[in-house]
C-alpha cells in the first residue's frame, strides 16, 4: 500500500544539535554585525543631530538668562556650559561626554541629563509595552478574523474602517477618546501624569487612554498585513493538502496558517515596537504623561540642547535594538532565513 502525500505546513522549526548550533552561530554572527553597524549608524545620527541643533534659531544662553541679560553674560554662560568655540570642537566635546555618560546638565531643569532622560525613558517603555500588548493581539486577531471572511460585506466594512482610522492623526484619536471616556463617560482620568508611582492598577488605569491611542495609531496597517498573510497562507498548496487529508478547525489554522501568515508581519511589529518604546511626543504631550517624547518636546521649545541630543540618541538606540530583536525573531521563526554577509 503506497503512502499518501507528505503533509507540509510551510517552514518548520528544525531540530537537532547540529541545526541548533548552526542557528546559534547565525544569530551570533548577526549580533556581531549589528554591534559594528549600530554604533556607526548612531555616529551618523549624532553628526546630523548636532548640526541641526546649531541651525535652530535661538540662543541657549539667552533662553536661560532671559531677554535682559547682557551679551557678555550670555557669552559667559555659554562658555560655562561648553556651548562656545567652533562647531567641530563643540561636537567632539559633546560626543566624548556622551560616550562616557557625561551628558551635561539640563538648561531647563538644572539637573544632570542622564538620570532625567533615563527616568523618562523608563516611563515611555512602560507606556509603550502597554500599548504593544494591546496592539499586537488586536491587530492580528482582527486581520485573521477578516481573512476568514474574505470578500464578505463585513470584511469590506472593516477594511474601510481601518483605512479611515489610518488617515486620522494621533491627537485627533486621543481627543475623541478623551471626550468619550473622560468627559461623557468619566471612567478614565483625563491626565496621565499620576500614572508613574501610583501602583499597578491605578497606573494601568491612568495609562489606558494614551496606550489605546498609540495602539489605534498602528493597528490599521498591521491588521491589513495580517489579513493578507492569512489569505495567502490559506491559498497555498500545503493548506489545500491539509484540508484534503482531513485537517480542520482550530488545529488546521494554528498549525498550518498562523505561523506562516505572521512571518511577513514580524518586520512591521519590530518597527512598531521601537517606535512605541522610544516614546510618542504627540500622545505623551496630549495626555500629560511624563515620558521621553514629552521631555524632548519641552527641550526643543526651550532649546535645551543637552536633553534634546541625549533624548534623540537614546530613541535611535532603542529603535535599532528593536530591529535587531526582529531579525533574531525572523531567524528563530523561519528556518529559511539566513543572514550572511550582512544581508
Amino acid at each position: 500500500m503506497t503512502a499518501g502525500p507528505r503533509l507540509e505546513s510551510g517552514p518548520r522549526l528544525a531540530r537537532g544539535p547540529a541545526v541548533l548550533r548552526d542557528r546559534h552561530r547565525a544569530i551570533s554572527r548577526l549580533v556581531g554585525q549589528r554591534a559594528i553597524q549600530i554604533p556607526a549608524v548612531l555616529l551618523v545620527v549624532s553628526v546630523l543631530l548636532f548640526w541641526l541643533i546649531q541651525v535652530v534659531p535661538g540662543d541657549p544662553g539667552r533662553n536661560a538668562l532671559g531677554p535682559y541679560a547682557t551679551a557678555a553674560q550670555v557669552q559667559e554662560w555659554n562658555a560655562a556650559h561648553g556651548l562656545d568655540g567652533g562647531l567641530v570642537e563643540r561636537y567632539l566635546s559633546w560626543l566624548a561626554g556622551f560616550v562616557t555618560e557625561r551628558w551635561g546638565t539640563s538648561l531647563v531643569y538644572g539637573e544632570p541629563v542622564a538620570p532625567l532622560v533615563l527616568e523618562r525613558l523608563g516611563n515611555s517603555v512602560l507606556l509603550g509595552l502597554y500599548a504593544f500588548v494591546i496592539l499586537v493581539p488586536l491587530a492580528i486577531g482582527l486581520g485573521a478574523w477578516q481573512a476568514r471572511r474574505e470578500g464578505s460585506r463585513t470584511d469590506r466594512a472593516v477594511t474601510v474602517g481601518l483605512m479611515s482610522l489610518a488617515s486620522v492623526p494621533e491627537f485627533v484619536v486621543g481627543v475623541l477618546l478623551l471626550i468619550v471616556f473622560a468627559l461623557i463617560f468619566p471612567v478614565l482620568p483625563i491626565q496621565s501624569g499620576d500614572a508613574v508611582g501610583a501602583g499597578l492598577l491605578p497606573g494601568l488605569r491612568a495609562m489606558t487612554l494614551p496606550a489605546v491611542t498609540l495602539a489605534l495609531a498602528y493597528v490599521s496597517v498591521l491588521a491589513r498585513m495580517t489579513r493578507a498573510g492569512v489569505v495567502e497562507a490559506t491559498g497555498s498548496q500545503f493548506y489545500r493538502t491539509a484540508v484534503i487529508k482531513g485537517a480542520h478547525g482550530g488545529g488546521l489554522f494554528h498549525r498550518h496558517v498562523a505561523r506562516n501568515a505572521l512571518i511577513p508581519s514580524l518586520s512591521l511589529i519590530g518597527v512598531y515596537l521601537g517606535a512605541l518604546l522610544g516614546g510618542s511626543a504627540v500622545v505623551e504631550t496630549l495626555f500629560g504623561y511624563p515620558g521621553l517624547g514629552e521631555l524632548i518636546v519641552t527641550a526643543t521649545q526651550k532649546k535645551d540642547v543637552f536633553i534634546l541630543a541625549a533624548g534623540v540618541m537614546v530613541t535611535g538606540l532603542i529603535s535599532l535594538c528593536a530591529l535587531l530583536l526582529t531579525d533574531i525573531a525572523f531567524m528563530v521563526v523561519d528556518p529559511r532565513v539566513r543572514f550572511t554577509g550582512g544581508d
